[in-house]
């Protein structure tokens, strides 16, 4: 095997590597870039007595405690 067909191998072998690590990192940017702008499930627990700043319902005793 000549010097050049040494080179040409060896080029070809970092070429077949750069290629696989580029398609890992556009994967990692593509999972990184979902979790940051795709949706998101934000649940929220209800707590008893808690009232909640987005619920438009009152409660029947706040009923009673507004003027008329």
């Amino acid at each position: 095997m000549s010097s050049q067909d040494k080179v040409v191998e060896n080029l070809t072998k970092t070429i077949e590597m750069m290629a696989n690590e580029l398609t890992l990192l556009r994967e990692q940017v593509a999972y990184l870039t979902q979790k940051l702008y795709g949706k998101s499930s934000e649940k929220s627990i209800q707590v008893n007595g808690q009232l909640s700043l987005f619920d438009e319902e009152q409660l029947p005793e706040e009923d009673a405690d507004l003027p008329r």
